[in-house]
């Protein structure tokens, strides 16, 4: 093996090409980083066409990766509009990604111990009032596969599912500072080993679940909702008060 192709051979296993760092992702379509870094030729054709900003080029605090197309979900997430894939000249986007449902940039995680809704339901089961907790559901209701990527267990506790495609929506509308409760690990680095704590943590919470339940939609959904009660009763009216199930003329 000759020096030259020894050197490339070094490059191809570069270890900074593996550095990992939460909610920071390749554009849709891209191929596994190792090839993506091969491919990429910094041409900024994805940054140019996306209409919403959400693709930047790398700085120096990416290391050896600076130049090459990122979306950093905290400041602009990636909406989907599959814009980006087409121009690339190179292959590290695939051109034959056009479908939404199809991408993988990465998967979100659930912050457990800072996300509103679970912080509210811990205050529920214990009665230790921390003035903290609120019932938000941000994430639930921008994600644009509602009720697949992300489910409500219990119809309050998020919880994300294995066709979260990592587009970061939740994370850039996540209103909990200054860390967001919620964040997107890379594509690539899903196992435990890359993944860390959180995406270990979250993915045992999914498990313990168990989510069977069929997904209630519409007037269903509404009429749950109806019934639901923090303290887990109805409460009494003092004056007998009976709750108007329709308003007359309201059809007319």
């Amino acid at each position: 093996m000759s020096f030259f192709e020894k050197l490339k051979e070094k490059t191809k296993t570069n270890p900074f090409k593996g550095f990992f760092k939460k909610d920071r992702l390749r554009p849709p379509g891209a191929v596994s980083e190792q090839k993506f870094m091969e491919l990429c030729i910094r041409c900024a054709r994805c940054i140019e066409v996306c209409p919403y900003e959400s693709i930047k080029r790398a700085d120096l605090y990416d290391k050896l990766q600076i130049g090459t197309p990122y979306v950093y979900v905290v400041e602009k997430a990636c909406y989907l509009c599959m814009k980006c894939p087409p121009v690339c000249p190179t292959g590290a986007l695939d051109p034959t990604m056009i479908y939404p449902e199809k991408v993988n940039m990465g998967k979100a995680v659930i912050h457990q111990e800072t996300c509103l809704n679970y912080l509210y339901y811990k205050e529920e089961e214990t009665g230790v009032v921390t003035g903290k907790a609120q019932i938000c559901s941000t994430c639930y209701n921008i994600c644009p596969f509602t009720d697949e990527a992300i489910i409500m267990k219990e119809f309050l506790l998020p919880v994300i599912t294995d066709k979260c495609v990592g587009c970061g929506i939740c994370v850039e509308k996540c209103p909990v500072e200054p860390e967001k409760a919620i964040s997107v690990i890379p594509k690539g680095m899903e196992d435990v080993e890359n993944a860390g704590f959180y995406y270990r943590k979250s993915r045992i919470s999914y498990k313990n679940s168990q989510y069977k339940k069929e997904v209630l939609k519409g007037d269903e959904l509404i009429k749950k909702k109806q019934g639901i009660s923090s303290f887990g009763v109805k409460p009494d009216f003092k004056n007998n008060f009976e709750v108007q199930e329709k308003l007359e003329d309201w059809d007319d």
